[in-house]
């Protein structure tokens, strides 16, 4: 199978060819790289990325470069690239679509099944990252650890929080996690040692895949109401957009803060900032927003019950690295088996169109 790999300011296509030619060398005789955009800047990409993520993957026009390398190739993988009908319909000999990520924003993923070409993704890429990131984000906001270092380059020692009051630790306390698959599943095995209760909102999840984890399932309005650190974990979809909104937030303790390192969606992001400007909740702490970059008068800039960072959580160099090698090895099970739980469309499987691998 004929690949072409295309990369980007994440994942250059290189680190696609290497993992090609160390895995998928038995199924692929030529291999193409390219990228999707011809720049190096992160933003430029993040920018260009967040587009698609709200208009799907007809948002931003076909990269001619890719267009014209796809004619005759078999098997596509890609990082961010868009990859849309139109681009599809420019490769007739197209097969399969493999993508370094979970989720599938860039993908028309309807085009590809209308067009029998199965999608396989790959969870869990950044989970042990975003895990490691929201675990720091609860520990910066219960101790101040951001506003200090802030604090201390404006010249200033500071001793007086808006929390002073009722100042956190972990001992004893509530995590509510929302959501529990790979990401949920390692921020609750990190805490299991800080000696705080554990419970998680995931009505995807049994009793029984969470044994050993030391974790009760519970519904959402409890969590809300009795975590006193809330950490959000769960994927975006139609169904939970909005699902923390002003309701979940009201039923907050006083004292509780909310971690959001998974996607801005999932919580109504104007009924959060009233709670922190009104102090209802104790603080927040957040890894992605309704907009990004974040313009200068953002209002959640203003508030001194918040710590923010710059969309970090999932991007590491391991993450980044293992990706492609991740991918590939999906590729190599499914190519050899005709059968992998991350493909996205699995009922282009029992086509004839799918026959032909």
């Amino acid at each position: 199978m004929n690949i072409l790999c295309v990369g980007d300011a994440m994942i250059p296509p290189d680190s696609f060819g290497l993992a090609c030619g160390e895995i998928l060398k038995d199924y692929a005789p030529e291999v193409k790289l390219t990228v999707w955009l011809r720049t190096t800047d992160k933003t430029y990409l993040q920018n260009e990325r967040i587009k698609v993520e709200k208009g799907g993957p007809s948002a931003v026009p076909v990269p001619e470069n890719v267009r014209e390398l796809i004619a005759d190739r078999e098997l596509l993988l890609v990082d961010y690239c868009p990859v849309s009908g139109q681009l599809m319909d420019a490769a007739p000999k197209l097969k399969l679509i493999g993508i370094t990520r979970g989720g599938v924003e860039n993908i028309d993923v309807a085009g590809a099944t209308k067009r029998g070409i199965p999608v396989v993704k790959i969870s869990g890429r950044n989970a042990q990252a975003v895990s490691d990131f929201a675990i720091g984000l609860m520990l910066a906001e219960m101790r101040n650890i951001a506003r200090s270092h802030a604090g201390l380059l404006a010249g200033k020692w500071r001793k007086e929080f808006v929390n002073v009051a009722w100042l956190l630790q972990t001992t004893g306390k509530t995590v509510g996690l929302v959501g529990l698959g790979k990401v949920g599943a390692l921020v609750a095995r990190k805490l299991s040692g800080f000696e705080m209760k554990i419970q998680a909102y995931d009505p995807y999840v049994s009793p029984d895949q969470v044994r050993g984890l030391n974790v009760d399932l519970v519904d959402l309005d409890h969590l809300m109401a009795t975590s006193d650190i809330v950490s959000i974990h769960a994927r975006l979809t139609s169904a939970s957009r909005g699902l923390i909104g002003a309701k979940q937030i009201a039923l907050m303790k006083p004292t509780a803060i909310l971690v959001n390192t998974a996607r801005a969606g999932l919580i109504d992001e104007q009924a959060l900032l009233a709670a922190l400007q009104n102090k209802t909740i104790g603080g927040a702490a957040l890894d992605v927003f309704s907009v990004e970059p974040l313009p200068a008068d953002y209002p959640f800039l203003k508030l001194d019950n918040v710590t923010l960072t710059s969309h970090l959580a999932g991007t590491t160099v391991d993450a980044l690295r293992r990706s492609p090698y991740l991918l590939c090895e999906e590729i190599r099970q499914f190519l050899g088996t005709g059968h992998s739980s991350e493909v996205v469309n699995p009922a282009v499987l029992t086509r004839e169109t799918h026959g032909g691998m």
